[in-house]
């Protein structure tokens, strides 16, 4: 016998249930439900927030997805609440970040996001690391340029103003996934050479830029394809070649398609959206291959996902270990690029991150 579901109980709950059952595409949403354990994502929490905004005049911060995870996560019931109280005078988190994943009362770990800025990558990680510690997101500055066209180390600038208008004084805790971790690291080497210590800098699955030709616009297109499936939990594919001859515009409704049909995204999706992820993607993929590590770090810790492949692992833990002098930290978790951040993987993940937070490599 399954549970009765919880209906609205007010007007703002009900609004906010139809905002949910358009988004996702379902009826009869309970109002207790997760919005991500019904099949939302980044993408889709974006659009809600802006719909709440749009009809409510209630601006709900990104944090309020991350710190309601033990209760009753992203649900009517939570957002419909904030709605009622204005937020009790919160203030929206700043685009620049750095944005409240989960609040405590310690030292305080830093996630850094990967190519296209996304934060909600950590969702699951975040819940799971040590509760004594509270946790911030760097999101990606916004594309200020047309074209934009950053380097790496002025994103690494940024969020080093930030990180320390959080927490002036060290020691610090960074953990970087993908392109983050190339930006983690140069983090930890400024933050190094400005005489702040950091206790700790794990990288996972992160790989340094590799002497390699400048992929065209049709190999991001791809590249940012599987990433799209991948971040959102359904993964698709658009080969390279079946973009060369297409134009920028036509190839990015190739993969706009290909993500709706793979369940990725819904019909009505916002394509601006898309192409505010995609012009982040594009520049923060172009700054990785341009950058190359050289700051000294005191030591840093390796976490790679078991199905990558293994001699491009050894490559990158080599490149990785030029930049420290104490022997480099190396962990596999099981999965993919993806899926170790998911469950079940994500839990062997948050083992080795909470156990590196708590007793730090050469501080014990």
């Amino acid at each position: 016998m399954t549970a009765a579901r919880s209906v609205p109980r007010d007007s703002v709950e009900l609004e906010v249930t139809r905002i949910y059952e358009d988004l996702l595409g379902l009826d009869g949403v309970d109002v207790h439900a997760d919005f991500f354990t019904l099949g939302g994502h980044s993408l889709l929490a974006v659009q809600l927030l802006a719909r709440i905004k749009k009809t409510f005049g209630t601006v709900v911060p990104v944090s309020v997805l991350f710190e309601h995870a033990d209760e009753e996560a992203a649900s009517v019931s939570v957002l419909s609440g904030l709605v009622r109280r204005g937020l009790g005078g919160r203030q929206p988190d700043s685009p620049a970040g750095p944005v409240t994943l989960r609040r405590g009362g310690g030292g305080p770990v830093f996630c850094v996001h990967p190519a296209g800025g996304d934060l909600m990558a950590f969702r699951e990680l975040v819940r799971l690391l040590p509760p004594e510690r509270p946790v911030y997101g760097l999101p990606a500055p916004p594309a200020d340029t047309d074209p934009y066209e950053p380097e790496l180390s002025d994103i690494a600038e940024h969020h080093l103003a930030r990180l320390t208008e959080a927490q002036p004084v060290g020691p610090y805790s960074l953990i970087g996934w993908s392109m983050g971790g190339v930006l983690a690291a140069e983090m930890a080497g400024r933050l190094r050479a400005a005489g702040a210590r950091v206790d700790l800098l794990a990288l996972v699955d992160s790989y340094p830029a590799e002497e390699a030709e400048a992929p065209g616009e049709s190999e991001i297109l791809s590249a940012f394809a599987t990433h799209l499936g991948g971040v959102l939990s359904r993964p698709f594919a658009v080969p390279a070649d079946d973009l060369r001859a297409l134009s920028f515009g036509d190839g990015l409704a190739r993969v706009l398609a290909a993500a709706r049909a793979a369940g990725a995204l819904p019909p009505g999706t916002d394509i601006t959206e898309l192409l505010t992820w995609l012009t982040l993607f594009r520049a923060h993929d172009r700054a990785r291959r341009r950058h190359r590590a050289v700051r000294p770090v005191e030591e840093l810790l390796l976490v790679f996902a078991s199905d990558a492949d293994p001699l491009r692992r050894d490559r990158a833990a080599d490149s990785w270990q030029r930049i420290t002098e104490r022997p480099v930290r190396r962990h596999l978790v099981p999965g993919n690029h993806y899926s170790m951040l998911t469950e079940p993987h994500v839990r062997e993940l948050a083992t080795i991150l909470t156990d590196a937070l708590r007793a730090p490599a050469g501080r014990s």
